[in-house]
């Protein structure tokens, strides 16, 4: 299930016109972006994506030959129904209705031509569920992907920012990828971009899986370009180890906090922390000289500065201490 639910509650007797809303007097429960008007029966969505709806009722007389009949009724067109040939008794109905745009309203009619009187035999007269489904896959159920989501979200805008510089993709291993940011590789059965490809001094083109990437050095006397926009976290976070890490590590480290980075046994980073996104932390000097993006999920050590260093303005480092092709700043 996903993280948007609503449970509703009917125990009043009476009367649902033809065409008109039935209106629930209880909401038992509710979680997520979503709101419900008690006096007009009209459920709000304000997020997209795909709902499951489940609803029953229990009826004393219905003013039609085919008896009681009801339908999931949206504001973007969905009309999902189900009739009863007893006029009286229990009934009920579902559907799912794939919400495009937002706002949007849901609500359960009355699709006869005639009045609809509900039981007044029973406390509970009427029910309704409702909760957004959230396939397997989807960024909001990982941080982990999310994390990557983020990272190729950043590379795309230092393609188009930083055309001309010789950038230095520091991974997971021994090597650094060194060269002009080219493009990124998105598979035509995938929902985002899995590589990296660098255009190295041979005119080599080399593809570095954004799940190898530890850090990106954008290249000599660079500046932070402010115009660097950052995804929003889901919200709330998904459950999980790999969203204990990156929130921990998000919350750890406030502006400017003067930091020491280990990715592995081999690359370390050392500077201000000058941006800290979820998934993603920049270091830099307090006027955002060559900036050091790094991908939270490498980090292995952070070692803060003490209290009286704080705010000095160092030059960021980034090193790998084994590769041949190492970049120090």
């Amino acid at each position: 299930m996903g993280t948007i639910a609503l449970q509703l509650e009917r125990s009043t007797t009476g009367v649902v016109a033809a065409s008109a809303s039935v209106v629930f007097n209880t909401v038992l429960f509710t979680t997520g972006n979503i709101s419900y008007a008690p006096l007009t029966g009209i459920i709000t969505i304000n997020e997209p994506g795909r709902y499951v709806i489940n609803w029953w009722a229990v009826t004393q007389a219905a003013i039609a030959s085919a008896g009681p009949g009801f339908a999931l009724s949206s504001s973007l067109g969905a009309s999902i129904q189900s009739n009863s040939p007893n006029k009286i008794g229990p009934f009920s109905g579902a559907g799912v209705i794939n919400i495009t745009s937002t706002p949007a309203t849901i609500s359960l009619v009355n699709s006869t031509s005639g009045d609809i009187t509900f039981s007044s035999l029973v406390h509970t007269k009427a029910g309704l569920t409702l909760f957004k489904d959230e396939p397997p896959g989807d960024l909001s159920d990982s941080s982990l992907c999310f994390s990557y989501a983020q990272l190729s979200h950043v590379i795309e805008q230092l393609i188009t920012l930083y055309p001309a510089s010789i950038m230095s993709v520091f991974t997971t291993n021994a090597n650094v990828v060194t060269g002009t940011a080219t493009s990124l590789y998105t598979s035509p059965n995938a929902d985002g971009a899995g590589l990296f490809i660098v255009t190295d001094n041979l005119g080599q083109s080399q593809a570095v899986p954004l799940a190898a990437i530890c850090a990106i050095y954008i290249g000599d006397a660079t500046v932070y370009d402010p115009a660097i926009t950052y995804l929003p976290p889901p919200s709330p976070l998904p459950k999980g180890c790999d969203t204990d890490l990156i929130a921990a590590v998000n919350d750890y480290l406030p502006i400017p906090t003067e930091v020491i980075i280990q990715m592995g046994v081999t690359v370390q980073a050392s500077g201000e922390v000058y941006q800290n996104e979820y998934g993603i932390l920049v270091l830099s000097d307090a006027s955002g000289n060559t900036p050091i993006f790094i991908s939270v999920s490498k980090i292995a050590r952070i070692i803060t500065a003490a209290s009286e260093s704080a705010g000095s303005n160092s030059k960021p480092v980034i090193v790998n201490k084994i590769a041949a092709n190492s970049v120090t700043i």
